[in-house]
């Protein structure tokens, strides 16, 4: 095979010298695997939803509420708001396209499940009223004997009294890849989820059987993650970093809880032991991962061993539980892909985002514009959307020429997506569920200067923006801009006449072609080969070879480690010199982390 043909390998290209060049940068819209149900809904005789029932698609409040309450239905739901209750029978699945809400009324549930059985609930937001301090109900409710029910994919924010409560004799439930947080709507009594409501409900013995798994306490949460009376419920490979948390995990009387190799990052407490009720049966803390968490609590009893099989991530060292929050933070929430559509990652936008030439001085300084949008287009979300900050990153900041920005993000809400325009060459926007990040690293070319950049939701019937400013300052070595003559690169990606191989012929494709998404930087699909460029290293794939050039020697080597998709740690090891070829150990997902550069690969 001769070093012109485009069916070569990646190793051969590599041995031919070739370099590929990757595409110019754009944001993707995440879109989470399907992942199989786990826990104790697959419990009781499984739990199968509206399957085997007639499907159905709303794209209104009264037939969603029509169809829920009679049961017996697939009911797909289309972008928009829907204000609630949503009152949920039996053998029911309802599933949202992306931006599709169901928002709480000022007093009582978005959605209520009463002695339902057999429900399946995934990939909607559930849009909380704001917690405060008084007598109301949950924004999602499981309640009164409900049995059989998974809700996965969810994202449940600023509930009334709760998030998410499962109490009165319910059963076999399982919560999964689920995001609940609270933002500047709630005021108090930010509690997320209650299993148990009573310390006298003594007929919730032998129920309130939950399963916790892949699901994110995300900030403006305080209590309650969940707080446990009765119940037997297994908290597994979740993650907990709200900054604002007093305590994550309470075990209040009679529960029995197995805490299973979870994250905690910065919290108050990862567990309570509240004895005042009466005596607990068991909160057993097993091979969790605690950093920076300032009140440590080994735990108490032995917990029960649960009734299922379920692979669970070893978070034993910093590296495999950090790569499991990456995973959680990248999916938890409504990310799932709209009905009917490929569960594959995809570019959100099919436009390249190139920066322009611009000339900086004391008043404005131009700059490329960036574009991050959700994969729905389904529609106008009716209402006013809102951008919320988070993070640690300010939203006016400075930074020099080469180096990367402090990140930050914004929760979108009543929309579909967002854009970013005016950031410099080097950062941009990537939407991750309902939160737009700002991230990257500030091309060492960009011109000082202040870069005012205006984030603006999209799909909504009015749209919300904020604004913010990115300052780079000179780099060691650079010529201070001046007001006539600064100037940025007009290229995203650097070409070198000599050493770029096209890949653009119809005829000659690359065999086995795979999806790569930069998830600091992202980038867009060429036909043939995906490539990932980021300053000198190039990360490109085929088949289940993947190969990392231009890494560069006079730092010594760069550690690549492998995770499989759920967190899990598939090998790591150092490489050294400008080409490296391994392969991948089969068909499906990977997030390959090259350095702190993280890049999600998807092979068929």
């Amino acid at each position: 095979m001769g070093c012109n043909s485009l069916r070569m390998s990646l190793s051969a290209l590599l041995v031919c010298g070739a370099t590929v060049v990757g595409t110019a940068t754009s944001a993707f819209a995440v879109t989470s695997p399907d992942f199989p149900m786990a826990g104790f809904a697959t419990q009781n005789g499984g739990t199968t939803g509206g399957k085997g029932y007639s499907e159905v698609t709303v794209d209104n409040v009264s037939d969603l509420k029509s169809y829920a309450k009679a049961g017996n239905k697939i009911i797909y739901v289309k972008p928009g708001t829907y204000m609630g209750p949503v009152e949920v029978g039996s053998n029911v699945t309802i599933y949202g396209y992306q931006g599709a809400i169901i928002a709480q009324p000022s007093t009582g549930s978005a959605m209520k499940l009463s002695g339902s059985k057999n429900v399946i609930i995934r990939n909607l937001k559930f849009k909380g009223v704001g917690a405060h301090d008084d007598d109301d109900e949950d924004c999602l409710q499981v309640n009164h004997e409900s049995k059989n029910v998974w809700i996965d994919h969810v994202d449940v924010y600023d509930g009334h009294d709760g998030n998410l409560d499962i109490t009165n004799a319910s059963d076999y439930v399982t919560i999964s890849w689920t995001k609940f947080s609270y933002t500047s709507a709630s005021s108090g009594h930010q509690f997320s989820n209650l299993i148990g409501n009573s310390k006298t409900k003594t007929s919730d013995r032998g129920h309130l059987n939950v399963t916790i798994h892949h699901t994110w306490w995300a900030d403006g949460v305080v209590e309650r993650m969940p707080r446990v009376r009765f119940g037997k419920v297994h908290v597994a490979n979740n993650l907990f970093d709200s900054k604002d948390a007093s305590y994550c995990v309470r075990a209040a009387i009679e529960a029995d809880i197995r805490i299973e190799r979870n994250v905690f990052i910065g919290v108050q407490k990862a567990l309570d032991l509240y004895t005042s009720d009466g005596a607990i049966t068991a909160a057993q803390m097993i091979e969790n991962y605690e950093e920076n968490v300032k009140k440590p609590q080994s735990g108490t009893g032995t917990a029960f061993k649960p009734s299922y099989s379920m692979s669970l991530t070893d978070v034993s060292t910093q590296a495999k539980a950090y790569a499991l929050r990456d995973s959680i933070k990248l999916y938890a929430g409504a990310t799932l892909p709209d009905p009917g559509a490929s569960s594959v990652v995809t570019p959100a936008s099919s436009s390249s985002a190139k920066s322009s030439s611009s000339v900086a001085s004391s008043s404005s300084v131009k700059s490329s514009s960036s574009v991050a949008k959700s994969s729905s287009s389904q529609g106008t979300v009716a209402g006013e959307a809102t951008l919320t900050k988070h993070g640690s990153g300010s939203a006016n900041q400075e930074v020099a020429q080469g180096a990367a920005i402090t990140e930050f993000y914004y929760t979108i809400t009543v929309a579909t997506g967002a854009t970013v325009t005016g950031l410099p060459q080097g950062v941009s926007g990537t939407l991750k569920g309902s939160d737009f990040y700002i991230s990257g690293t500030v091309a060492s070319s960009v011109a000082p200067g202040a870069y005012k950049y205006t984030v603006t939701t999209t799909g909504a019937t009015t749209n919300a923006s904020k604004s913010g400013t990115i300052t780079v300052m000179a780099g060691s070595g650079a010529e201070p801009a001046s007001s006539s003559s600064a100037k940025s690169s007009s290229s995203v990606t650097p070409r070198s006449s000599d050493s770029e191989t096209s890949v653009s012929s119809s005829s000659n494709k690359v065999t086995e072609p795979v999806e790569v998404q930069n998830v600091s930087s992202s980038s867009e699909a060429s036909d043939a080969i995906v490539a990932v460029m980021a300053n000198r290293m190039n990360l490109a794939v085929s088949g289940r070879e993947v190969a990392i050039y231009g890494l560069g020697t006079a730092a010594g080597s760069v550690q690549v480690t492998v995770f499989d998709m759920q967190g899990r740690l598939l090998f790591r090891r150092n490489v050294t010199g400008q080409n490296n070829v391994f392969a991948l150990p089969g068909a499906g997902s990977y997030l390959v982390r090259v350095g702190t550069e993280n890049h999600v690969v998807k092979a068929r």
